[in-house]
């Protein structure tokens, strides 16, 4: 390729909530549009508690005029009866609705395309039912939970499959019964979704990853090759009070930070050599101290004992089998590639999140990547997710060359 292939290794997808009754049982679709319009007026309920308004208003200019479902809520009435929040809410045409790439797979490529981007990783936005941001963090029925991700999962191969080789779905599941998760794991790698599996972060009243009751969900994912992901997204509700929002972004990170330790030190990355863990947008640097903790751990006298079955040290694990989802990479944690490995990182736009590099990417990846050799560039805006993810090389040559932005793009005096 003479232009530069870009793969995100981060973007978001999610139906209009209407769209879900499609993909789930006639039986639920009364109590699924009762929860979208509870989740909708508890939105309305914290409007400005997020982001402010301004950045929302830059935001929704430079995405063509159009607004995000939750952050576009702020402008809304905030007295509205069912029928008419309904129709904010889902219908295509309203303003409140999600921006039409979310769901649309044309628009969706037409405004990756623009931006650079050849192929993604796609991972949920909200699902019916809670199921994605919201599980283990407000009570569900749990059938309910359950048909909400199939639900999802349908829906996302669907978009996926009508461009074929351009998008890695990445799969929800819940940790309720392990058996069905495994088996929502195999339907959901039949269906084309390839990109692996969304780990919820927390596990609500069930053990953490470390427990041996998840055994046959690593083994299915290592046999098949679905990738392991961690997110951000996930935190304890930290309630309405004005610290709230501080408080969670600033601990969001470490929650989805958790699954490595926890597939290291119970011996699950030694069991299952090729099973893969990749922790998107929770940042890069952090793992290097990380790293160094359990280092440290591991040479105390009395850890010999937790690792006395495993035959690589912590920092061996994650260069074997972890991966970093580095999105929108910003230019003090570029500094770290070395140290970290630059092919361990893999940047991602956040498409098409308020708080990501779309659609003004090229301006992120200059700041960043503009002095760095041109072999770096490629490896880690797209070589590295092409290989972690399977992505069809030669399929994508004619698509690079038509939308990928040039070396010297990105790099002055390449």
């Amino acid at each position: 390729m003479t232009k530069v292939l870009i793969i995100s290794s981060d973007c978001h997808a999610g139906a209009l909530p209407a769209t879900y009754n499609e993909y789930m049982p006639k039986r639920l679709h009364a109590a699924s549009d009762a929860w979208w319009l509870a989740f909708a007026k508890d939105m309305l309920a914290r409007t400005g508690t997020f982001f402010d308004q301004e950045a929302v208003e830059e935001y929704t200019d430079q995405a063509g005029g159009e607004a995000g479902r939750i952050n576009a809520m702020s402008a809304a009435p905030p007295e509205l009866d069912d029928d008419a929040l309904w129709t904010l809410f889902s219908d295509e045409q309203s303003a409140f609705a999600p921006r039409r790439g979310e769901w649309d797979g044309a628009v969706r490529l037409q405004e990756l395309e623009a931006d650079g981007i050849a192929g993604e990783i796609i991972f949920p936005q909200m699902a019916p039912f809670g199921a994605g941001l919201l599980q283990y963090r407000h009570a569900v029925d749990r059938d309910q939970n359950l048909e909400g991700i199939r639900a999802y999962n349908r829906w996302l191969a669907d978009l996926c499959n009508a461009n074929s080789g351009r998008h890695a779905g990445v799969a929800l599941i819940n940790v309720d019964d392990i058996d069905v998760s495994c088996q929502e794991v195999r339907d959901a790698r039949e269906r084309g979704l390839w990109g692996g599996v969304l780990l919820p972060t927390s596990t609500g009243d069930h053990p953490f990853y470390h427990h041996p009751r998840y055994e046959p969900l690593w083994s299915v994912c290592a046999e098949l090759g679905m990738a392991l992901h961690s997110h951000s997204g996930w935190a304890p509700d930290y309630g309405d009070v004005p610290s709230a929002t501080a408080m969670y972004i600033s601990e969001v990170d470490m929650w989805a930070h958790r699954p490595f330790a926890a597939l290291m030190w119970s011996g699950a990355f030694e069991r299952y050599p090729d099973l893969q863990l990749v922790l998107t947008e929770t940042g890069c640097s952090w793992i290097l101290e990380a790293l160094r903790v359990l280092e440290f751990k591991a040479d105390l006298p009395f850890f010999n004992h937790f690792t006395r079955d495993l035959t690589l040290r912590p920092t061996e694990y994650f260069q074997r089998q972890c991966y970093l989802g580095a999105s929108f990479l910003p230019p003090h944690e570029g500094r770290d590639r070395h140290r970290i490995g630059v092919d361990k990182l893999m940047w991602g736009s956040d498409y098409p999140h308020l708080e990501g590099t779309w659609p003004n990417s090229m301006e992120s990846l200059r700041r960043t990547f503009g002095s760095y050799p041109g072999d770096e560039i490629r490896r880690m805006l797209g070589g590295n997710a092409a290989e972690v993810y399977g992505f069809d090389l030669e399929a994508l040559v004619p698509i690079v060359e038509k939308v990928g932005p040039a070396l010297s793009e990105i790099v002055a005096d390449a």
